[in-house]
């Protein structure tokens, strides 16, 4: 199987995707005969062809204005899987999947699972629902001028909740028939551009055109409220627009605004994190007051969470692991020093986002909740959190703990719950009997997850001079 997808011409979200089986030959072009169509002014007829080889698959340019691979013009190269061209300079960016990554990438970005696509009963996380990638502004999807032909429905479109996604923090969604908002069930009447008329009866979000909403359930101020996009125990988040920008609206669930504590605690966490400012977290923006409840406006992070590269792409090598674990270490040395300290209590892959747009850091750390103060059992995730913490105790080494039992997770593929067992030291994670850890590698995260917290290392800073020898050891 080949898979293309367009991405987002700013944000480069994924859009739409086709996937073929069968056809030797894959033609893309604004004509209405090619395989993939896609209007855009600098985009030829037949601008493109995908042809299978016995060894594979070939790009070959036919447009006059050029097809291009890292900013190269081509004429006629072999296809790398994730490989992404660009038809003519200015013009569309097409990521290309082949094999068993096909079949994977076709499934995650069909449906519900991009931002400007059809609106069904079931809500699911679309890229990520939380934070800010580098404090720039980003424009509503679908701002370019070509446009994606209407997808075929899929598994994802059916009127029951997904049992299973590939894994994204607070992704558990329950569909929303039981949204107790004030709007519930309920659309606005938006003012519509004249293109936007032509898209109304589409399942769009926004209009491919000018990139307006097309639809919107409700405002909080000056934020157009679109759609749900996921829920966890404690937070809804919402996908807002204003003005031409993309942002997730956090607030409190139903069951839980009731509570007076429980908001305290959500004006409490809104406070903290407007105060914090690192290229590692999401932008905090501002609080909002809804109909009856408060709102925290967060910048939009667009890529995908670390379990997800795992289970598309396999194991991480350790020249890019050790570098997100330095980005990592960073961010919580920065969160560790503020007064008070500011701890996550629950770090793991699927709350760490890589950034799609090339930036640096590359990794953002989301999934901040003051509110796991007021749950009855331990909120943490098991395997990964420090075991302190199934006592509702916490400190800076318990968000420490969990950077060991990531790193073997990323280097492995492999769940860390696999690495406990009760041996010489007791109950404990024992990183020697992952496959592949380098005798260094063992002994820092032995340190990292020491079921003492007082024997682990003390500071991020610790950290992230250790790795930094492994770094050059390996160098």
């Amino acid at each position: 199987m080949i898979t293309l997808t367009l991405l987002h011409p700013i944000q480069s979200i994924p859009v739409q995707s086709w996937s073929f089986e069968h056809e030797t030959v894959i033609r893309i072009g604004r004509s209405t005969d090619n395989h993939v169509i896609l209007y855009s002014a600098v985009v030829s007829r037949h601008h493109v062809e995908l042809r299978k080889l016995d060894s594979g698959w070939e790009i070959v340019n036919l447009g006059a204005n050029g097809t291009y691979l890292d900013g190269k013009r081509i004429t006629q190269v072999p296809v790398e899987d994730g490989v992404i061209i660009r038809l003519a300079r200015s013009g569309p960016n097409v990521q290309i999947h082949i094999g068993a990554d096909a079949v994977t990438a076709s499934r995650n970005f069909a449906g519900e699972k991009t931002l400007a696509q059809r609106v069904v009963p079931t809500t699911i996380n679309p890229v990520n629902a939380e934070g800010a990638s580098n404090g720039e502004q980003r424009r509503s999807p679908m701002s370019a001028p070509f446009l994606p032909s209407e997808q075929p429905r899929t598994d994802i479109d059916s009127d029951s909740p997904p049992t299973s996604q590939t894994p994204s923090p607070g992704n558990s969604l329950h569909g929303e028939e039981h949204l107790a908002t004030p709007s519930a069930g309920s659309r606005l009447d938006l003012p519509l551009k004249d293109c936007c008329q032509r898209y109304i009866e589409r399942d769009l979000l926004f209009c491919p055109e000018c990139g307006q909403p097309l639809r919107a359930q409700f405002m909080v101020g000056n934020y157009l409220v679109i759609k749900l996009l996921q829920q966890d125990a404690f937070y809804r988040n919402y996908l807002g627009w204003r003005e031409g920008h993309n942002f997730t609206l956090r607030t409190l669930k139903p069951e839980w605004s009731r509570y007076a504590e429980a908001e305290d605690l959500f004006e409490q966490e809104a406070k903290h994190l407007l105060q914090l400012h690192h290229p590692g977290l999401p932008r905090f923006i501002e609080t909002v007051m809804g109909t009856e409840q408060s709102y925290l406006v967060i910048d939009a992070v667009f890529g995908q969470n670390l379990q997800q590269l795992v289970d598309m792409k396999g194991t991480i090598a350790l020249s890019q692991a050790i570098p997100w674990m330095l980005q990592l270490c960073d961010v919580l040395s920065y969160l560790h020093h503020q007064t008070p300290p500011v701890l996550h209590h629950d770090i793991r892959p699927e709350i760490l986002i890589r950034r799609t747009l090339t930036t640096t850091p590359e990794l953002v750390l989301t999934g901040f909740s003051a509110c796991k103060a007021l749950a009855l059992q331990p909120t943490s995730t098991p395997g990964y959190s420090a075991p302190e913490q199934q006592q509702g105790l916490t400190s800076p080494t318990s968000d420490l703990y969990a950077l060991g039992t990531t790193l073997v997770y990323l280097l492995t593929g492999k769940s860390p719950s696999t690495f406990y067992a009760q041996r010489e030291q007791g109950f404990r994670f024992y990183p020697e009997y992952a496959p592949g850890l380098t005798p260094d590698l063992v002994t820092i995260t032995r340190k990292l997850t020491n079921p003492n917290p007082t024997d682990r290392y003390a500071t991020a800073q610790e950290v992230a001079e250790a790795l930094q020898q492994v770094a050059l050891a390996e160098a």
